[in-house]
């Protein structure tokens, strides 16, 4: 029986950890919708409608690295979440100076 409950224990600090582990997605709004349905970029597959794009499992790169190189290839973005974090305006404005013209 103790074994039992030390178990349960140890089972919810596990769940615990693991519900508080941060995101290893990301998305973004572009600025223009963008005509592409998907983007490999980094191993991560980006898959895009109009001008929203979402990836389920990014790589752990810093999140301004990876805007510059997703703008790189689809535009302006809007907004960036990568892996929990969110690019403030500066970010942003530093990786839309590598976005693809439109």
């Amino acid at each position: 029986m103790r074994n039992l409950v030390l178990g349960l224990i140890a089972a919810a600090s596990l769940g615990g950890a693991a519900s508080a582990a941060p995101s290893e997605g990301a998305w973004l709004t572009l600025k223009t919708a963008t005509t592409a349905d998907h983007l490999a970029q980094d191993g991560a597959l980006w898959r895009c409608k109009a001008e929203t794009c979402t990836s389920s499992k990014v790589k752990a790169l810093p999140s301004s690295r990876a805007c510059r190189k997703v703008a790189g290839q689809l535009g302006a973005v809007a907004t960036f979440t990568y892996r929990g974090e969110a690019l403030d305006e500066a970010a942003l404005a530093d990786c839309n100076a590598a976005a693809k013209p439109s």
